[in-house]
């Protein structure tokens, strides 16, 4: 699970000059959603930058790494699009929310009104699903603390967050498979 210091932010960050290539090599690439995005050669551009100039759109809050709305997958890890220099996503691969989503988390959402304006959405439903799939790979429930330190990062002014966590750890239940789910007090229910 990312921590509040893991989370990237741009003075982690250098920008590339520019990438050394010769003739007839195949210019900087990556993956997006299942499809292959050239990148720029040099230049400064974000991923948000890069994907959003191939029709990939993302929302863009704060375009400084604080709010999260535009968090993507970069190499299963979720991170501020806007923060991260289109060099580091060189053969990478990424999921956006349309590739990242999870259907039981989005479904949980709308059951419990965890959605209202929906502008930071988005990344909250990337960063989830990730933390949720882990769980159920382990074969586990998240827990309401796991669920909070995972929204770090994530800013929403409508929903107050209490509704985004109990969808959370209901997804999570259906994911896990075992019918065993964690209450709002972090305890087996």
């Amino acid at each position: 699970m990312l921590t509040r210091d893991e989370i990237p932010r741009a003075e982690t960050y250098s920008i590339s000059t520019g990438i050394e290539s010769s003739a007839g090599s195949a210019p900087p690439a990556c993956t997006a959603d299942g499809r292959s995005i050239t990148l720029p050669e040099n230049g400064t551009e974000s991923v948000w930058d890069v994907l959003d100039a191939d029709g990939i759109t993302l929302p863009l809050g704060c375009a400084s790494g604080h709010c999260g709305s535009c968090t993507i997958l970069l190499d299963d890890a979720p991170v501020p699009a806007c923060i991260v220099p289109h060099a580091d996503a060189r053969r990478s691969n990424i999921a956006t929310i349309a590739t990242a989503a999870e259907d039981a988390l989005v479904a949980a959402m709308m059951e419990h009104g965890a959605v209202q304006c929906g502008f930071c959405s988005p990344g909250i439903v990337v960063t989830l699903s990730w933390l949720i799939r882990g769980a159920a790979a382990e074969g586990r429930v998240v827990t309401v603390d796991e669920v909070r330190e995972a929204l770090t990062g994530h800013l929403c002014r409508c929903t107050g967050y209490a509704t985004v966590v109990s969808a959370a750890v209901a997804a999570s239940k259906e994911l896990s498979g075992n019918g065993q789910g964690i209450d709002e007090a972090g305890t087996t229910a």
